[in-house]
């Protein structure tokens, strides 16, 4: 037993020593930016207005999705629910929509198949379809959509 102790605490001590050896041996450690200090931050912009219109938003390339022209902040889109729907989806026994009724693209499924509601790919509007704020552009630009071909 006293032999257990004696390597124990002899092995205890190497571990010790060996410890502090790779500590002194390492740099300290320094921040990316070196000694400069963090400069103060700017405050966030201002908050924009969203269009609130009712007319669509012309689209500047081919298959771009239509930007939504009012805001969808307070709207739930989630596994269960989707407000976008209230507005935007036919519905049996109405004139007419709402609003903009969605394309018969999004009552497809992946392998084609037509279907009488919308395809859950197309459930979460907001990966497509993003409303747009009244702002100047932050940098100028000259860029003009090109017309679009006629189609047959």
């Amino acid at each position: 037993m006293k032999s257990f102790r004696l390597i124990f605490c002899v092995l205890l001590l190497c571990m010790t020593g060996l410890a502090g050896q790779v500590l002194a041996a390492s740099p300290a450690i320094e921040s990316l930016r070196g000694m400069e200090a963090v400069p103060a931050t700017e405050p966030p912009p201002a908050m924009r207005d969203y269009i609130n219109d009712k007319e669509n938003i012309a689209r500047t390339f081919e298959e771009q999705p239509p930007l939504v022209p009012h805001e969808v902040d307070k709207y739930t889109i989630n596994l269960t629910e989707n407000k976008c729907l209230d507005c935007h989806v036919k519905q049996p026994g109405k004139d007419k929509a709402k609003s903009v009724e969605m394309s018969e693209a999004h009552f497809t499924d992946r392998n084609g198949k037509v279907l009488d509601h919308p395809s859950a790919a197309r459930h979460f509007c907001n990966q497509c379809h993003v409303p747009q704020i009244d702002a100047m552009p932050l940098i100028g630009s000259n860029f003009q959509p090109l017309p679009l071909p006629a189609r047959p």
